[in-house]
């Protein structure tokens, strides 16, 4: 793994994606596993990528309102993701996305600070406005379906009420949410040995959770070259993929 290289809040792609439903769910899988998480994990970190955490929520039985795959990726800054696409490597992965998801549904955007009243839908948002590298901490991600008693007002309302009470966290070291009509992603930093598993319990209130984990770190120790069957993705799980980054000089 690389040395520490902390990025801007603002600098991360919160994606959301939905699954093809050209693509069963074990198909959606085992391309993620053996084509798209690699293809991420290898061709981008020399073009500015400095982490990369995907996630898989529980399939059986979710609703189709939910994600089927959520993920952050971090970059050194906004300008270096744009700049990115100058390689061919990045225009090769990005290239991907048509076969594995609804592009009509799914989304990445950059996050903005955490507002004091009302979230946007389908905005993703910054909870601490401060530089931090979240592959060298310990993350713990949460995917929730909004709770049918409760209105998309209200949820809204609970998690920014949640959001703000995280932010007085002294232990926090970076936060982002994202909620749509019927779901929140959430991810939490923290230092290692210094997760708080417990962070996500008053989402719990309000919605159903179909991931509430720690993102287990994954060594990538294999190359674009190499007999290799990819990285194991399989529903549910959340990984901290180690990147082999170029540092700044």
């Amino acid at each position: 793994m690389a040395d520490s290289q902390k990025v801007p809040p603002d600098s991360v792609h919160v994606w959301r994606g939905f699954r093809s439903q050209d693509k069963t769910q074990q198909q959606f899988e085992e391309f993620l596993g053996s084509v798209f998480v690699p293809g991420c994990s290898l061709l981008q970190p020399n073009a500015g990528l400095q982490a990369y955490i995907p996630s898989l929520p529980r399939s059986e039985g979710k609703p189709p309102t939910v994600p089927d795959q959520s993920a952050l990726m971090f970059w050194t800054t906004k300008q270096t993701y744009h700049d990115a696409f100058k390689c061919v490597a990045v225009r090769c992965y990005t290239n991907l996305h048509g076969d594995l998801y609804d592009t009509s549904r799914s989304a990445a955007e950059f996050p903005i600070l955490l507002p004091e009243a009302n979230l946007q839908p389908e905005t993703p948002y910054f909870l601490i406005d401060a530089p931090a590298d979240w592959m060298s901490g310990e993350v713990m991600h949460y995917i929730g379906a909004r709770n049918h008693d409760v209105s998309p007002e209200v949820f809204h309302r609970h998690i920014l009420q949640w959001a703000k009470g995280m932010q007085s966290e002294r232990a926090l070291k970076g936060g982002l949410l994202c909620a749509g009509e019927s779901y929140v992603v959430a991810w939490t930093l923290w230092g290692k040995g210094h997760g708080n598993t417990q962070c996500f319990e008053p989402l719990k209130v309000f919605s159903t959770p179909w991931l509430d984990q720690t993102s287990e770190t994954y060594e990538l120790a294999h190359g674009l070259w190499e007999d290799w069957p990819g990285i194991p993705m399989s529903a549910p799980n959340s990984l901290n993929i180690q990147l082999h980054r170029i540092l700044d000089t």
